[in-house]
Formats: structure tokens, sequence, C-alpha cells
């Protein structure tokens, strides 16, 4: 943190801020992560949650819902 009496003034952030930014699908990096992370990942978000997972989800639903419960 030995920066941060450094003035702003100059800084990358500067020229970014006072353009116009342009949307995620409008910036080519942007375009082939996303890509490129629905390839690697789409298949495994689409798999159903385990039963043993949905049995807690659903214990610690009902725990919160009682007079005692943390909700």
């Amino acid at each position: 943190m030995a920066n941060d009496n450094k003035p702003l003034k100059g800084r990358a952030g500067d020229a970014v801020r006072g353009k116009k930014m342009k949307s995620a699908t409008e910036r080519p990096f942007d375009m082939w992560l996303q890509k490129q992370l629905h390839a690697m990942y789409d298949e495994i978000a689409s798999e159903p949650l385990p039963e043993d997972l949905l049995m807690l989800i659903e214990r610690d639903a009902e725990a919160g819902k009682g007079p005692g419960g943390k909700k």
C-alpha cells in the first residue's frame, strides 16, 4: 500500500472512465472467454444436483421456518 498517496490522474482507469464502455458482447476477448467457459462448464452446470445435497438444502430451509429458526 505504499502507492496510496500517489495522485490518481493519468492512471489507466481515467482513460476508461471518459469513454463509453462497449458491452461484453462487443469486446472480442469477452466474447471468446464466454464461449470457452460455456464450452467447458455448460454440461456440468446442466447436471442435476445430488440427492444428498438436495436433502441438506431442504433440511436447512425447514429449520429456518420454525420459531427458533435463523431466518
